[in-house]
């Protein structure tokens, strides 16, 4: 979507936020991970976590995403007889780290998989969080790298009795734990959350209002704050903070789409 690097464009522009590092930095949002690098102030202050970086690379027959220690790679199948948007799928994904090896047969699933659109990290580099996209939406896959346990996070909320998960765009990883912050919904509503992988529990974020789409997640790098942006109303795009310890969000600056339009 275009209006993922203008979201970028405007969080460097907004002094009150500090800077971002001076080293390339993924953010996974819902159209692609977008790589920027920003100068500092002359604070030299880093507000933002960093992320390692993944490169992708297609094949004829597969999707590689390769970071420093980890490689994921989707091994696609040609299905002569399907829908355009189905015609090629992905079979399996191998995930390799060091010498553990896990793979996920995506017939396990229930939904067939087109294509993988980022590839995270987690901290402690015991999980990975895989965006595969399905011929409608996403789903957001977190795998243990070495027991080879994956979680479905679209899954995961629906057995908590949460409905329209169609579709997981944005969401990054914490700093400082294995929990990964992510909105869910579809193409009309956005929802924040955060999932913690050790106590296998959602944390719920307020909102005053309901989000029709979040373009961008972030951690501070202690890890007590998230910024996020989302929209509402339409073509209104508000940066948020939310507070781990007081479980509170605030609005910390509006942007309409002409200020978009003028940043990038």
């Amino acid at each position: 979507m275009k209006y993922t690097n203008a979201l970028l464009s405007s969080i460097i522009v907004l002094g009150s936020l500090g800077t971002l590092s001076t080293a390339p930095t993924s953010f996974h949002t819902s159209d692609k991970v977008a790589h920027i690098n920003a100068e500092s102030t002359s604070n030299n202050f880093s507000t933002y976590q960093s992320i390692a970086k993944f490169r992708k690379t297609i094949g004829s027959d597969k999707i590689v995403w390769k970071g420093d220690n980890i490689t994921v790679t989707a091994n696609t199948l040609n299905l002569d007889a399907a829908a355009d948007f189905d015609h090629n799928i992905i079979d399996t994904i191998a995930v390799a780290h060091g010498k553990d090896k896990h793979i996920l047969h995506t017939e396990d699933f229930g939904v067939n998989l087109v294509d993988i659109t980022s590839v995270a990290e987690a901290p402690s580099n015991e999980w990975i969080a895989i965006r595969a996209e399905k011929s409608a939406g996403s789903n957001l896959i977190l795998v243990n790298c070495k027991t080879g346990k994956y979680i479905i996070l679209n899954e995961r909320l629906e057995k908590t009795g949460k409905h329209d998960v169609e579709t997981i765009s944005s969401y990054n990883w914490s700093p400082k734990e294995d929990i990964i912050a992510f909105d869910y919904g579809n193409t009309e509503k956005s929802i924040l959350a955060i999932y913690d992988t050790k106590k296998d529990r959602f944390v719920y974020l307020p909102r005053a209002t309901n989000y029709i789409s979040t373009g961008l997640i972030l951690w501070h790098k202690s890890g007590r704050n998230m910024d996020y942006i989302s929209e509402y109303p339409s073509d209104q795009w508000i940066l948020f903070r939310y507070n781990t310890e007081s479980k509170k969000v605030k609005p910390v600056k509006k942007n309409d789409s002409e200020r978009i339009s003028a940043v990038v």
